[in-house]
């Protein structure tokens, strides 16, 4: 069957980049491949569909249809992956805006509280001085008494306290051989109705070495596909 002109164009060009991720399988990568960039070309309205069959297609990628065939199927997974790789996008781009703000202010706070300091850094020193060696020597006789207390609780085997002081005594921690169990419930599988699995937990690391805002970790909840899911 031969194409129009603008048509076998873009059937010419075998460059679509497929997303990454395991959505697609190896059929969907090659067809992806093969016609993509014709498949792009029909939905942006490029070039105008010649066939029931290239109208249907763009009415599935338009989201007035379910897919049936294995190029709106495709299309369909290429349009969920952009949808998500934007949403990425957008959240990892608006953290970066906040983290910019947010570093920018501790520096203008150090570098406004640094010059507060040095007008009255000669007066400060003085005060340090006068107390060093008081402060070092009540810290160590403070350390001295609950180094005792430590090993007189440890020694009693028993929680004490009085006043504003309570010293808790922990019985020794048990533990497990994960690896080990985890050999023992392949020939005993009852053993997992026991096991509890917690949830899925996201972490913040940046390059600069400096911490995250919030909490060190989060919980995840994946979110919705943007279009119906081609499975």
């Amino acid at each position: 069957m031969l194409h129009p002109e603008d048509h076998a164009a873009y059937l010419a060009r075998h460059d679509f980049f497929v997303p990454p991720g395991e959505s697609f399988t190896p059929a969907e990568r090659e067809l992806l491949t093969k016609y993509g960039r014709w498949m792009e070309a029909l939905v942006s309205g490029a070039i105008r569909p010649t066939t029931p069959s290239q109208e249907q297609f763009v009415r599935v990628a338009r989201g007035e249809g379910d897919p049936a065939s294995d190029f709106e199927r495709a299309w369909v997974k290429v349009m969920r992956e952009r949808d998500v790789a934007a949403l990425v996008s957008d959240r990892l781009h608006a953290l970066q805006a906040a983290r910019a703000k947010s570093l920018l202010l501790d520096a203008e706070y150090r570098d406004a509280r640094t010059a507060v300091l040095a007008t009255i850094r000669d007066q400060l020193d003085e005060v340090d001085a006068a107390f060093a060696e008081q402060i070092q020597a009540a810290s160590a006789e403070a350390a001295q008494a609950e180094q005792e207390l430590r090993e007189l609780v440890l020694s009693l085997g028993r929680s004490v306290g009085a006043g504003a002081i309570k010293v808790t005594y922990r019985s020794p921690p048990v533990t497990w051989d994960s690896d080990k169990l985890a050999a023992y419930a392949e020939e005993h599988p009852e053993i997992l109705a026991f096991r509890k699995t917690g949830k899925p937990s996201v972490a913040l690391r940046y390059s600069d070495g400096l911490p995250a805002r919030g909490t060190a970790a989060s919980e995840l909840s994946p979110p919705e596909p943007a279009v119906p899911s081609a499975e």
